[in-house]
């Protein structure tokens, strides 16, 4: 069950806060569609499902971070069309990008079109993100969440040893 909604102006970007579980059926199955699309492009030719499944997963999933810094940043295109609606969503450890047209938008039977799975090698939270648009690019901020943890504690190190001069 979603958690947590939150809706930019215009309606133009939703994020929404989603359950593991979820992330992992829309995973596999969008990862099922692109490789039945390769299979389909190579002529419906049987023996190659494997191969047809790590090439899907090597389109979709991303992993592109630098896990040098307290946060990670995602950079997605952005429409400047008041029909089309932005979705994120997170998990802690992962996050789907979608798109959807408004008049389809929660729809029965209506599922927007996944642009991007990024799995994220630590935990984030996603109550945290910063979110921006500039120009036609959306800018995502989120910090990992043992960043806040680590930062605390090596603060306080710090005024300890300040005290003890």
């Amino acid at each position: 069950m979603d958690r947590l909604v939150r809706k930019y102006p215009n309606n133009l970007l939703i994020i929404v806060e989603s359950s593991e579980h979820s992330h992992r059926q829309i995973i596999e199955s969008t990862v099922a569609k692109r490789a039945y699309q390769i299979f389909e492009k190579r002529g419906r030719k049987h023996g190659f499902d494997l191969e047809d499944w790590v090439i899907a997963e090597k389109e979709l999933l991303r992993d592109d971070f630098d896990g040098n810094t307290s946060r990670f940043h995602f950079l997605f295109e952005h429409p400047r069309d008041p029909e089309v609606i932005t979705i994120l969503s997170w998990t802690t450890r992962s996050l789907v990008v979608s798109r959807s047209q408004t008049r389809l938008f929660g729809k029965p039977g209506n599922r927007p079109d996944v642009l991007s799975v990024h799995i994220l090698p630590e935990e984030i939270d996603p109550a945290q993100a910063d979110v921006k648009v500039v120009d036609a690019l959306l800018h995502v901020y989120v910090p990992k969440k043992n960043s806040h943890k680590v930062r605390l504690g090596h603060s306080s190190a710090l005024s300890a040893g300040v005290g003890s001069y």
